[in-house]
């Protein structure tokens, strides 16, 4: 045997398996497996905006509600300050009336204690210093809305805060359809007669602005809601 083969015979071990080890090692980071799962984000995905629920309440004053006072006034505390507030659109029955008490307690159920978005339509308060708003819990309920679609009240409009008019007629005459809360009683009149609450433009037909305008007259001896303006007794002759 020849002595220096086998001098050399171990080095060379050596260098192959070492060669063997480097290609092995190449195959390996190579590997699919080994990839990244999860690619990051290109320029477009991260400059995406965040999803918006459908249900979330629209953008507006966040405020706590403090107090409830009846079905459709609250008090919020709007940068440390305490601000009575007024829902518009809506009319609830007055202390004494038939439904005041179901009315505050579904009211009070809805935002006592709550942290609600408040909207401005036009007016930033009413003639009383009450605030306007239309309010909003953080699952997107629209508080107006709800009043009215359970038959706990009445729409009432003042102009020109009717960006909700057409919405929340459309609802009171769903409510009245199924006999919701106070439509379900035979004691409740078609309008309230209390005080001056309505125009023409709160009804959808003539005979209808008629109804209220006759049950008020028969109930309180005077157009509350000055509807006959013509002194004929024929009411809102404008609408259809």
């Amino acid at each position: 045997m020849n002595p220096i083969a086998t001098t050399h015979l171990p080095r060379l071990i050596r260098l192959i398996a070492s060669l063997l080890l480097l290609l092995l090692l190449a195959a390996c980071a190579g590997a699919p497996g080994d990839e990244p799962t999860t690619a990051p984000p290109t320029r477009a995905a991260a400059n995406r905006p965040p999803t918006v629920q459908p249900d979330a309440p629209p953008d507006g004053d966040r405020v706590a509600v403090t107090y409830v006072f009846d079905g459709d006034t609250i008090e919020v505390e709007l940068d440390g300050r305490a601000y009575r507030l007024r829902y518009i659109g809506v009319d609830t029955p007055e202390r004494e009336e038939p439904f005041y008490q179901a009315a505050f307690d579904f009211n009070r159920d809805l935002v006592a204690g709550q942290t609600v978005t408040l909207v401005r339509d036009v007016s930033e308060t009413d003639q009383y210093g009450r605030l306007l708003r239309y309010v909003y819990l953080d699952d997107g309920t629209f508080v107006n809305a709800a009043i009215i679609s359970a038959g706990m009240g009445r729409l009432v409009t003042f102009p020109p805060d009717v960006a909700q008019t057409e919405n929340l007629k459309q609802l009171q005459a769903e409510a009245r359809e199924a006999g919701a809360g106070m439509w379900g009683d035979a004691a409740t009149g078609p309008c309230d007669c209390d005080r001056n609450l309505y125009n023409c433009r709160d009804f959808d037909t003539q005979a209808e602005a008629q109804t209220c305008f006759e049950y008020c007259f028969d109930t309180q001896n005077r157009d509350v809601h000055n509807l006959d303006g013509g002194g004929d007794g024929f009411v809102c002759e404008s609408l259809p």
